[in-house]
């Protein structure tokens, strides 16, 4: 079943605000985490460009920032995920620069709607459904990161070890370089348990692949449920080898809402 946002909280809520040093300074200042508005749609996918796909591991041994094709269908991928209407975006008091964003979604079995992409070749079947396509992409770079993830999602499914039938979960936390040493990203992140909150869900759980992040995502609470050695993905064939990759593992954590 597709899961559609209610109408409250309405859009935006802030969910979380916290203290931490300015962009320019060691002077605290107040930071939000809110709901992404429509208005800023562009901007979100501008601040992916600059500040994800050249930082984040799968993304970067694969080059995708220099492949075409590959940009215009993770940025169709962005898109879809921003339909949904549960991105976050954070902000610094009294600015509207994007100091960060993190594309959530709430992952529910079964089939959903696909986004369109330009390919025809069968995905195969997983409870991550709801993240790819049931068509492969044209950009063979920039499936095999999907692949690596849908592999973690074979061997660990967070449907049936927590028996949920919905969960929060994201595609992609991306702080702005400018901004990054202050702790955002750990804040993002325990952002997450007001909003849980606020639409009556139990857990969140995310693909962690870069150290930073597992490190952000540990701070906050989160827990390691299933680890995957990146050498061991490159024993498994080609299409999991990710040149000169620095992060050790890929780590799905989870959080539970009490």
């Amino acid at each position: 079943m597709v899961w559609s946002r209610p109408d409250q909280p309405p859009i935006p809520t802030i969910y979380h605000t916290f203290r931490a040093k300015d962009v320019d300074s060691d002077q605290l200042v107040t930071y939000r985490v809110q709901d992404f508005t429509e208005d800023r749609h562009a901007d979100v996918i501008q601040h992916y460009k600059e500040n994800f796909v050249d930082d984040e591991p799968l993304a970067a041994s694969r080059k995708i920032s220099s492949r075409a094709v590959a940009m215009a269908e993770i940025v169709t991928f962005w898109s879809w995920c921003l339909e949904q209407r549960m991105t976050v975006v954070c902000y610094k008091e009294g600015s509207d620069e994007i100091v960060g964003v993190n594309l959530l979604h709430v992952a529910t079995p079964g089939k959903h709607k696909q986004w369109k992409v330009s390919s025809a070749l069968v995905a195969q079947r997983s409870q991550y459904k709801h993240l790819i396509p049931k068509r492969q992409l044209e950009s063979e770079d920039l499936w095999n990161t999907f692949e690596a993830h849908i592999y973690v999602g074979q061997q660990f499914n967070v449907f049936e070890r927590f028996g949920v039938d919905r969960y929060l979960t994201a595609y992609g936390l991306a702080v702005n370089r400018r901004y990054r040493g202050r702790g955002i990203a750990t804040e993002m992140l325990k952002a997450r348990i007001p909003m849980c909150k606020a639409f009556g869900i139990e857990l969140t759980a995310t693909n962690f692949t870069a150290v930073g992040s597992q490190l952000a995502a540990a701070k906050a609470g989160f827990k390691t449920d299933f680890e995957v050695m990146y050498d061991d993905f490159a024993k498994m064939g080609p299409k999991y080898v990710f040149p000169g990759i620095q992060t050790k593992s890929l780590k799905l954590m989870s959080l539970k809402i009490e």
